[in-house]
């Protein structure tokens, strides 16, 4: 057996990496579960703008009325957060952006976690560039192109830099070139 042997990708011994990948998850799901049930209530706003001026009661109860169970990707909305009666359109949008860029923070800060729980922490100046290339490529597309299509391509780099996926790009694939050369050699 050769003494030239490799780090593990992931170090096994020390499974704490899980533990925030758990987390990321979770977080995952539940912040996912937020802005499915916001963006449901400003799209009944938008679809009826006789309730976006009502008081937060009123509108309360037109909700009920107007209310039927949706289901959008793997959650079904059953009703709505309460809280959300007492904001406006605009507030209600400026919320969902807010929530956003919270969520996203909180994402890079798991994506640390998991680089230094998982002995890669010295590759942290590669989740800075991720995270730069993917906010350009977003900031790109919400000026250029208007509409539905710059949202659509936004939101799925959004949505890939709110997963686990940065922190696995950046452990994994230089650990396995890195793998890849010293075979060779």
């Amino acid at each position: 057996m050769s003494g030239n042997t490799a780090a593990p990708i992931l170090p096994w011994k020390r499974p704490t990496w899980i533990v925030v990948l758990l987390g990321m998850l979770v977080f995952g799901f539940y912040q996912e579960l937020a802005k499915v049930h916001l963006n449901h209530y400003i799209e009944t706003l938008e679809r009826n703008p006789e309730i976006v001026d009502l008081e937060s009661s009123s509108r309360a109860m037109a909700w009920k009325q107007l209310y039927q169970p949706k289901r959008l990707q793997y959650y079904v909305i059953r009703g709505t957060w309460d809280g959300f009666h007492a904001f406006s359109l605009t507030e209600l949008n400026a919320l969902k952006w807010a929530m956003s860029l919270l969520i996203l923070l909180v994402f890079f800060v798991f994506d640390g976690l998991f680089l230094k729980t998982t002995g890669h922490f010295h590759r942290w100046p590669w989740l800075v560039v991720i995270y730069g290339m993917a906010g350009l490529i977003m900031g790109v597309f919400m000026i250029a192109v208007r509409g539905k299509a710059g949202y659509s391509v936004a939101h799925e780099f959004l949505a890939f830099l709110q997963s686990p996926l940065p922190s696995f790009i950046i452990v994994l694939v230089p650990s396995l070139l890195e793998g890849m050369r010293q075979k060779e050699a």
